[in-house]
């Protein structure tokens, strides 16, 4: 409302006026000093005239009012007369320094909450459509690795063709891997995954995973080393989410060690948090340069590092393994120090009830 410069100087104009006539014929110089403030509120409330301006239109007025004022009133001396016009002057530009500092805030704030809602609505939309595309992809993908996987144990075929279904059943897989993961980071940012808890023995969980995993670490000669001083302890998790943290964490810590190497799988009773049941995965692998920390959980954030077998990476498997755990109520971190090794942990509470 009144943005238009032209506009805003003749009403705070027009408004003087009837303020200097008002004063002039009643003399009251404490209210008419009031809606004086008043008008230099109104007029520096705004961005379409620069600081500068403000500035200027109070000098300007306070001038005139002070020629006014001294005309209307007989003051005792000159001492008087300057104490009482310099006062006003310096209220009146304080008024205008601060209602122009007050107003470029809030419509900062304004632009920034405005920003953010439109960076929201767009990061869903996105998150959407990529879901929907990596949904799509990802059957055709698993069928071609389906049929691969077929074709390959077919004995019947030639070794110079088997040689060509070996290619393309690991680009099926390292395809299917993107994808899964594009699907699940997409579905999390976007806040469509609805957690399913039961009640699971978390130890033999663990093992069972394991197991799963121990065909891709004798590939490069590497032993999977578990320790547990609890024997049973049952845990609510969805399990299906729980599992691919443990994939993605033992994943990398194959990927990025060298062949005869060892990875320590560990679960115990959290120490610090009450209640909770911690897990780590250490390995002996690369390690991750300082400078890497800060984003390592970052979705499509990576490092220099190469895995050692030129095994895929897509930057999403921390991503996924953080807001996972996060929506497990939990916490998650990780040490590491370059050419040395790494060791990620978690730690999520033994019951959900506990932490809704």
């Amino acid at each position: 409302m009144f943005k238009n410069t032209k506009t805003r100087v003749i009403l705070s104009s027009l408004m003087l006026i009837v303020i200097s006539i008002i004063n002039y014929f009643f003399e009251f110089e404490e209210i008419s000093t009031l809606f004086f403030i008043g008008v230099i509120i109104f007029y520096s409330y705004q961005d379409e005239i620069p600081f500068s301006g403000s500035i200027i239109f109070c000098v300007i007025t306070n001038m005139l009012w002070v020629t006014g004022e001294l005309n209307i009133h007989k003051f005792a001396n000159e001492f008087s007369a300057l104490f009482s016009s310099s006062t006003r002057i310096i209220i009146s530009i304080l008024a205008s320094i601060g209602t122009h500092t007050y107003y470029l805030e809030k419509k900062q704030k304004e632009i920034i909450f405005n920003q953010k809602q439109a960076l929201e609505k767009t990061n869903a939309e996105l998150n959407k459509f990529i879901g929907m595309a990596a949904h799509d992809i990802r059957n055709p993908v698993s069928n071609i690795k389906m049929i691969s996987d077929f074709l390959v144990e077919d004995e019947s075929m030639t070794n110079e063709a088997k040689g060509w279904l070996e290619v393309i059943q690991v680009s099926a897989t390292n395809s299917l891997l993107i994808l899964n993961n594009t699907l699940n980071i997409s579905q999390i940012q976007s806040g469509t995954v609805v957690l399913h808890f039961v009640k699971e023995d978390y130890i033999q969980f663990v093992k069972n995973n394991l197991s799963i995993n121990k065909h891709l670490a004798t590939t490069k000669n590497q032993t999977i080393q578990f320790q547990s001083e609890i024997d049973s302890v049952m845990v609510e998790i969805d399990k299906s989410r729980m599992l691919q943290v443990m994939n993605n964490l033992l994943n990398n810590a194959i990927k990025y060690s060298p062949d005869n190497s060892k990875i320590v799988v560990g679960v115990s009773y959290d120490e610090k948090i009450k209640g909770n049941i911690y897990t780590f995965v250490k390995d002996e692998g690369l390690g991750i340069e300082d400078d890497f920390h800060d984003s390592i959980f970052k979705a499509f954030s990576t490092t220099p590092n190469e895995p050692t077998h030129n095994e895929t990476k897509t930057g999403l498997g921390l991503a996924i393994v953080k807001k996972t755990v996060e929506m497990h109520n939990g916490i998650v971190g990780f040490h590491s120090k370059k050419s040395v090794g790494s060791e990620f942990f978690f730690s999520i509470p033994i019951s959900q009830n506990s932490r809704t």
